[in-house]
């Protein structure tokens, strides 16, 4: 892959084991991709793999979807991130952290690598290394001639405890252009607070664009000091997929809320993580 990326994800890879036993492509950063290249984006990942057999299968699922991986590193003597059950209920969730959390600064891409979008999750901010390596992909972004944006996962960091995930995610909120986020989310952040609520109180700590998915598979877009509501018929599958495909639509240069929707019709078109329909993707690349 030559020239100048629509998208460059920093972060996570995990492989994800599933309530029903599937094994499948996890981690913020590397979902987000996966959908993102399924859309057409000339993507890339910065992230490190475990020496091990779940290495080689993630590696081999990206490299499918025509993910450039020359960022994405083997760490002798580490495993393979693993994730049970992240989208079930908290107290059944559980990680194995592994070599995604040693992600270095200094393992970059150089700035002369330019991306339209820097993408990068929250929690990947939860421990060091990987911490400052997050925070440097944001604040890089614009020197790559492109934005940065931030999937928040408060409810995956600690999610019982608002304090320690709001002074984790703070510092990246501030330096982030664009922020996504679940009602989860803002429960874990805010308390309960109603949506708008959540909207107005992210964008005081910096960002222009927030996206916030709903618990009915709804959208609030807030884009400076105005909100859109953009309506859904059924919750998503995959709540990787509206986020991606919003990004998509701001690398290709979509106004905010025709991507707002548009990121609601794809994801519906997808039956599972990483799995769009091949006719649903194609059409909705062709429309972002």
């Amino acid at each position: 892959m030559s020239g100048a990326l629509d998208w460059l994800a920093v972060g996570d890879v995990a492989e994800e084991r599933t309530a029903d036993g599937l094994a499948i492509l996890g981690g913020g950063a590397a979902r987000l991709t996966a959908h993102a290249a399924a859309l057409g984006l000339r993507t890339a990942l910065v992230a490190k793999l475990g020496e091990d057999d779940e290495g080689s299968h993630l590696r081999d699922a990206l490299e499918r979807l025509k993910v450039d991986l020359r960022w994405v590193r083997t760490a002798p003597g580490l495993r393979t991130t693993v994730w049970h059950q992240p989208d079930g209920q908290p107290q059944d969730r559980r990680v194995d952290r592994g070599a995604d959390l040693a992600l270095r600064l200094d393992e970059l891409p150089p700035i002369s690598v330019t991306a339209s979008l820097t993408v990068v999750c929250g929690y990947s901010l939860s421990v060091e290394p990987a911490r400052s390596a997050a925070l440097g992909a944001l604040t890089t972004a614009r020197a790559r001639t492109g934005h940065s944006a931030l999937l928040l996962e408060a409810d995956l960091l600690w999610w019982t405890n608002a304090r320690m995930t709001r002074r984790v995610l703070e510092p990246a909120v501030a330096k982030a252009d664009s922020v996504a986020m679940t009602a989860a989310d803002a429960h874990a952040l805010f308390g309960p607070v109603d949506g708008r609520e959540a909207l107005r109180l992210t964008a005081e700590m910096g960002p222009r664009l927030v996206y916030l998915a709903q618990a009915d598979g709804s959208v609030l877009l807030r884009d400076a000091s105005r909100v859109y509501a953009c309506p859904s018929d059924a919750v998503p599958r995959d709540r990787y997929a509206g986020p991606a495909a919003f990004w998509a639509g701001l690398a290709q240069k979509s106004a905010p809320r025709k991507a707002a929707l548009d990121a609601l019709r794809y994801a519906s078109s997808v039956r599972r993580a990483g799995a769009p329909r091949p006719s649903q993707a194609a059409a909705q690349s062709s429309r972002v």
